[in-house]
C-alpha cells in the first residue's frame, strides 16, 4: 500500500472492499469512501478474474481544460449567465453539466495569461448500464467504452456551449478519472477518482469553488503510484457533516469574489462549499516529488447545480 492521503493506514484498510485481492493499492490525497466499490482517490493493481465488479460507478467521469484568448475583462456577468442558460437548456442530453461536485470554472492564470475553462462532468446515469454486465466481460468492455466515449462527447458539448459565447477554445487536456487499464502481463489497474498519468504528461488538480487549481507535470516517480494522480484535493468533510459550516458561511462574500449566476441558489451548493475541501497547497505537499507545478490558476467564475 502507498499512502499519499492524510488518513492513517487503519482507516484506509477499513475502506478496502470485501473480496478485493490486490497486489498494490495507492491512496491519493482525495481518498474517501463513497457509494462505489472502490474508494474515490485510489488506484489498484489486481489479477483477480472478476475485477470488473470493482470498476463500475461513473465510468468516464473526467475533466477537460480549455485555453482561450480572453482577458479577465472579457469575462462578465452577461456572458457567464449566457453560458449557464445554454447548459441548463442541455439538461438530459449532451452538454449537461450534471449535479453533485460537477462544475464549470473560469480560471485566471497567476502569470497573467489568458482565461482558461475547466469542465468536470460525469456519466452516472449512463454508467449504470455497465453494472449488470460484470460477469459478461466482452459486453462489459464494449459498454464501458461506449459510456466513456459518451462522457467525452458530453464534455465536448459543454465546450461548444462555451464557444458559442466566447469563441474558439483550445483543448489543453481531457482526462477521465474513472476507468481501467489492462496490461500486457495480464494485470489490470483500476482507477477510481484518479487519472492515468505517465512521466512527462500533464494533469489538472482543482481544489474548491473559490480556491486555486494547478496544471502539473508528472515526474518519473509517478510510476511508484501506478502512474496515477489525484483528480482533486479531496473532501475534508462529508456532505452529511457540512451543515453547521454551511449555515455560518458567507455566500454573499463568495459571490463578490467570483462570478456565480444569481439563478444558482446558495442552498444548491451548500454541500460543495470551500469549507468541505482540502486546500490546494496541503494537497500538493502530499504528492510532492511525483509532480511539478507548471501553472497555477485562481477561480474567477463558477457554474454548477444548474
Amino acid at each position: 500500500m502507498t499512502n499519499c492521503s492524510a488518513e492513517p493506514l487503519g482507516v484506509l484498510y477499513s475502506w478496502i472492499p470485501r473480496g478485493l485481492r490486490a497486489e498494490e493499492i495507492v491512496f491519493l490525497p482525495d481518498a474517501c469512501p463513497g457509494k462505489s466499490p472502490l474508494p474515490t482517490g485510489t488506484a489498484v493493481l489486481t489479477r483477480q478474474p472478476d475485477w470488473r465488479r470493482f470498476a463500475v460507478s461513473d465510468c468516464g467521469c473526467g475533466m477537460r481544460l480549455l485555453r482561450s484568448d480572453l482577458d479577465r475583462a472579457d469575462l462578465d456577468r452577461r456572458r457567464w449567465d449566457a453560458v449557464a442558460d445554454r447548459l441548463r437548456a442541455n439538461r438530459g442530453r449532451l452538454g449537461d453539466l450534471g449535479g453533485g461536485n460537477h462544475f464549470l470554472d473560469a480560471l485566471a492564470p497567476d502569470d497573467g495569461g489568458p482565461i482558461h475553462f475547466l469542465c468536470h462532468t460525469g456519466s452516472r446515469q449512463e454508467s449504470g448500464l455497465v453494472d449488470a454486465l460484470v460477469d459478461r466481460p466482452a459486453e462489459f468492455d464494449r459498454e464501458f467504452a461506449r459510456v466513456s466515449a459518451w462522457a467525452r462527447d458530453n464534455r465536448a458539448a459543454v465546450q461548444e456551449a462555451l464557444e458559442a459565447v466566447f469563441g474558439r477554445l483550445e483543448p489543453v487536456l481531457d482526462v477521465s478519472h474513472n476507468g481501467y487499464e489492462e496490461r500486457a502481463d495480464g494485470a489490470v489497474i483500476l482507477r477510481k477518482g484518479s487519472v492515468r498519468l505517465l512521466p512527462g504528461e500533464l494533469a489538472v488538480i482543482p481544489s474548491h469553488m473559490s480556491g486555486d487549481a494547478v496544471l502539473v507535470r508528472a515526474t518519473p516517480r509517478i510510476a511508484e503510484l501506478l502512474c496515477s494522480m489525484s483528480h482533486g484535493t479531496g473532501r475534508v468533510m462529508s456532505r452529511g457533516d457540512v451543515k453547521p459550516l454551511a449555515d455560518a458561511f458567507d455566500f454573499q462574500a463568495l459571490r463578490r469574489r467570483i462570478l456565480v449566476p444569481d439563478a444558482i441558489a446558495d442552498a444548491s451548493f451548500r454541500t460543495e462549499g470551500p469549507y468541505a475541501y482540502r486546500e490546494l497547497d496541503d494537497c500538493l505537499l502530499l504528492v510532492d516529488g511525483y509532480v511539478t507545478v507548471e501553472r497555477r490558476f485562481s477561480v474567477v467564475a463558477y457554474l454548477g447545480h444548474l
